[in-house]
């Protein structure tokens, strides 16, 4: 049988774990599946079919220089809905990164997370 590959669960980089799970949860709807301790340093949250894990970072410094290169891109159906539920839910969208069909074809908006991550939900 040919090996099928099913998924794949990004993992975040956090200063400031629990920060980062409200901010997933509260803001963006996740919920969250497992926790590695209270409070945690590893934690893993999805929506939907979307699964991503969120793992503390000692070195606060080192956590934003890796978030702040870190990209996450998620796939959804209704952003228009997803979006203004963002921003109901107190979302900051990014400056270049208003709700906008992009050349490629896909519709999707971006966000910062508190670590730095960039979060872009696309359609």
């Amino acid at each position: 049988m040919e090996p099928v590959i099913k998924g794949a669960i990004p993992v975040l980089p956090a200063a400031d774990v629990v920060e980062s799970l409200h901010w997933w949860m509260q803001v963006c709807g996740f919920e969250e599946t497992f926790r590695d301790a209270t409070p945690p340093n590893y934690v893993g949250i999805r929506r939907g079919d979307a699964h991503l894990h969120i793992a503390g970072m000692d070195d606060k410094v080192l956590a934003r220089k890796v978030g702040d290169q870190t990209m996450v891109r998620i796939a959804v159906e209704g952003i228009d809905g997803l979006y203004a539920e963002y921003q109901n839910r107190g979302g900051r969208v990014h400056p270049n990164g208003s709700l906008q069909t992009k050349p490629w074809g896909t519709r999707e908006f971006g966000a910062i997370d508190p670590n730095g991550v960039c979060v872009t939900f696309l359609e």
